[in-house]
Parts: structure tokens; sequence; C-alpha cells
């Protein structure tokens, strides 16, 4: 690289000093039509596949964690976080129509979602020491990542089916902890 290129201004960054903004001004706007830049200050998105989940799966694993649990015994199964998969595979075509709205004649694929990782988180809370770090810590990581990268795309109803599961399994466990403290 010659020494005298790097003295010379970069037409990618801002003008020298004593340039005047007048100069460069357009006096065109410009519709955003990008569908990627609407997408990303969807709030819509946010409330239904990151926060509503998140709230239901707290719901029902408070609630399975309050009228269950003290009935159930020595052996702790199933759990809250098995209760609060159970009632949203129940519940699944209702949070399909109200989650995702999608046509509901795929409301069988959401619920495929849902129930194969419902499945696996399931087996993870049931395999003890590596519980919290597996369906608690490791589920978070993924989720923010997932929350963070999939919001910009229309999805089938396969992913909004494991995207919410993610968000009920980490609901449902803050859920069952808060109620069990307040007993």
């Amino acid at each position: 690289m010659p020494l005298l290129s790097l003295f010379q201004p970069n037409p990618q960054t801002t003008r020298t000093f004593g340039g005047t903004m007048e100069q460069d001004e357009v006096g065109a706007e410009v519709p955003i039509e990008n569908r990627f830049l609407v997408r990303v200050f969807d709030f819509d998105t946010g409330l239904r596949h990151i926060i509503a989940p998140a709230l239901l799966g707290a719901v029902f694993g408070g609630f399975w964690q309050y009228s269950v649990m003290p009935n159930i015994g020595e052996i702790n199964l199933p759990n809250p976080i098995h209760g609060a998969f159970m009632i949203s595979i129940l519940l699944s075509p209702v949070l399909y129509r109200v989650l995702v709205g999608d046509e509901m004649s795929r409301w069988k694929e959401y619920t495929l979602g849902l129930t194969l990782l419902g499945l696996i988180f399931s087996m993870i809370w049931l395999s003890g020491w590596g519980a919290v770090f597996c369906g608690g810590y490791g589920a978070l990581l993924v989720w923010v990542w997932i929350s963070t990268d999939w919001g910009r795309y229309d999805l089938p109803p396969f992913r909004y089916g494991l995207w919410h599961a993610f968000a009920i399994d980490l609901g449902a466990f803050a859920g069952s902890v808060f109620v069990y403290a307040q007993l």
C-alpha cells in the first residue's frame, strides 16, 4: 500500500472537517420497502413468539407446582415442566391460532415442533444432575440466540413450535420456582 493512499480521504467515511452538510443533502425521501428493516423493529413478533409463550409456560408451570406437586409424593413426577408441556400440547391448536395466526390446516406441524422439543426437554429434566444446566441455562442461551435470529423471518409452523417450546420450558421453570418460593 503506497504511503500516499494513507492520507487520501476514504469515500466511505464522513467528510473532513470544514465540509458543510448543505452540499450533501438530497431532497428525496426513500420509503422503506425492505422487509428486513421492517421486521427488525417488529414489537408484535416479540410479543407473540417470545413474551407470550414464556408467560404461558410460567402460568402452566406455576399452576402445576401449586395444584399437582403437593399431591404427587416422593417421586415428583410429572414435574412442572412436564405439566406445562402436557397442557401446551393439549392446547396447541389454540396456541397456534393465537400466537402464530397462520392457516389452521397447519396446526399439526406446530404441535409436532412443540412435542418434539417438549419430549427432549422432558428427558433432560428427568436426567437429574445436569437438568438445571441443560434445561435451564443451556436452553436460555439457545432461546436468546433463536429469538434474536428467527424473529426476522416468516417461519414454518414447525419452527415456531420449536421456538415456543424453548419459551415454555424456561417459563415453566421460572413459574414453578416462583410458586414454590411463595408456598
